[in-house]
């Protein structure tokens, strides 16, 4: 018997994420969500994106439809700032660098009772001066170089990205997906809104090329060449996958595979993907960390 941890969840060959910035809630949030939505009621292929969130452009009576938003499991969240104005780089002195990270994760608590496990850096240009200070409140940053993302040479706190903008086209946004599979890589595209209209909005999307991404990834996930996730959900995958080991005894009847898991259990809870081979069959099933499983002989 042999069994290892996979790369990606369900044993994929790559994976993709979704990031919206600012949090600003409009038309393109609903947009999004009846898209995701329709592609579980059609495929059942479930999407999820992560709000990445600037405190100080969220309107409180916007509050309870965000919470239904991310209780429906179509969005998770992110933090990105008190005010969007701080640049995490040996400009920012380190005491607003500290008060910006714990302040953003403190307030979105406050408003949604969800502490914001990773950050997304505004405007980019920060660097190892101002990752250093959101290491102590968050497990990963998502920056803006852009790159397809490997993840055995991940810096957690400079996660590249994928830029969406108006002007990409169908067989952009596509061969952007196909170049995630052939590499093993992950993708994570930065996105602000999706539009219907023809000029251009800071780092948005056409709705009819997001329609077609999101029919072209929900293809390539059922046939199990993508896994498209939050990027919260990526995180802690990849996270866990690379610092878990696999711990395995026989007995006369069936196998005990137990994943070994040494990060906090509090955080590092998300469900890996094993490959069991027996003979000539291979499986794969999900295991929590720390958790055993019985195959039997």
């Amino acid at each position: 018997m042999e069994a290892k941890i996979c790369r990606y969840k369900n044993n994929a060959k790559g994976a993709f994420t979704f990031v919206f910035d600012d949090g600003c809630y409009g038309e393109s949030t609903e947009w999004v969500y009846e898209i995701f939505k329709g592609i579980y009621e059609k495929t059942g292929i479930k999407f999820k994106a992560t709000s990445a969130q600037t405190v100080g452009f969220i309107s409180p009576r916007l509050k309870d439809r965000w919470v239904e938003l991310f209780e429906q499991g179509y969005f998770d969240l992110s933090a990105h700032s008190l005010n969007h104005c701080i640049g995490y780089n040996k400009n920012t002195p380190s005491e607003e660098l500290h008060k910006d990270a714990k302040s953003s994760q403190e307030e979105l608590y406050k408003m949604y009772g969800i502490k914001p496990l990773t950050y997304v850096t505004p405007g980019g240009g920060s660097d190892e001066v101002g990752w250093n200070a959101l290491k102590s409140y968050y497990i990963a940053n998502r920056n803006g170089n852009d790159r397809i993302n490997i993840p055995s040479k991940i810096d957690w706190y400079d996660v590249g990205t994928f830029t969406a903008m108006l002007k990409r086209t169908n067989e952009e946004y596509k061969n952007n997906i196909d170049e995630v599979i052939k590499m093993g890589g992950w993708s994570v595209q930065i996105n602000h809104w999706v539009t219907k209209k023809d000029e251009d909005v800071f780092h948005s999307q056409s709705y009819d090329t997001f329609v077609y991404e999101c029919d072209y990834l929900a293809k390539k996930a059922k046939e199990n060449e993508i896994w498209v996730s939050s990027f919260n959900d990526a995180v802690l995958y990849l996270q866990e996958a690379e610092n878990s080991t696999l711990e395995i005894k026989e007995t006369d009847t069936e196998y005990e595979i137990t994943l070994v898991c040494p990060l906090d259990k509090d955080i590092y809870n998300y469900p890996l993907t094993i490959e069991v081979k027996l003979e000539n069959t291979a499986t794969c099933v999900d295991i929590l960390p720390n958790q055993t499983i019985k195959i039997g002989k």
